[in-house]
């Protein structure tokens, strides 16, 4: 039997997982190179969970259920680490952040990915740049699939909401890691809005490093405000 736990430290809001981790860690248990991850239900914390048939169970709940899909996502031009930095300088989540606390964009996270992004000039996509250190999980050279995971969820939050709110939470995710993102090496963050419907909000995002696009993301966001 195959199991997950989220441990407390990879939270998003209060008291359940992060969206993008926890995808990503039952991403793992998908033989595809891109997976589709519907979450079902806020993933709990520190509790072991099973994984059986693409679902991730708690007891007899189903928390979350991931599929291999391909994922037909053009990424825009990346713009230059100063672009980016000078984008990040004006973003807005880092004094109106909806969940503070949270491992992706939490700014208060020392040990965290802090991917907080702010809206380039001239352009309609959001960008900011990040750097991962050895707090992050990682195999001495990258940091692991699920923190990828994770740093293509929160970026891409952040034009659905861009003054912080209202608060959004993760409903399906698909991503593709296509390159290691190395450790101690400035990476672009890329996110950008696809469309709206009612509660639900569409986005997309991207890691960038010296070499090319790292992974790719399309999200469904839901509305809780």
């Amino acid at each position: 039997m195959s199991t997950v736990t989220v441990a407390s430290r990879f939270n998003g809001p209060p008291g359940m997982g992060n969206g993008g981790y926890s995808a990503g860690l039952l991403a793992a248990h998908v033989q595809a190179p891109a997976v589709s991850v519907r979450l079902r239900r806020p993933v709990p914390l520190d509790r072991e969970m099973e994984v059986r048939d693409g679902q991730l169970l708690d007891g007899d709940a189903v928390i979350a259920s991931a599929e291999p899909v391909t994922l037909d996502l053009e990424v825009p031009a990346a713009p230059t680490l100063d672009e980016a930095l000078k984008a990040s300088a004006k973003v807005p989540w880092r004094d109106k952040h909806p969940f503070p606390t949270c491992f992706g964009c939490g700014p208060g996270r020392e040990d965290g990915i802090a991917a907080l992004l702010g809206p380039l000039d001239g352009r309609a996509e959001w960008a900011g740049v990040w750097r991962p250190s050895e707090a992050l999980p990682n195999d001495g050279v990258s940091v692991l699939p699920e923190i990828v995971w994770a740093a293509l969820d929160c970026p891409s939050a952040q034009p659905v909401a861009p003054d912080g709110g209202p608060a959004f939470v993760l409903g399906t995710f698909v991503a593709q890691v296509e390159r290691p993102v190395k450790l101690g090496v400035d990476h672009v963050l890329l996110a950008w809005e696809l469309g709206r419907d009612g509660r639900k909000a569409y986005s997309a995002s991207a890691i960038i490093g010296p070499d090319g696009v790292c992974g790719r993301a399309r999200a469904v966001w839901v509305s809780i405000g």
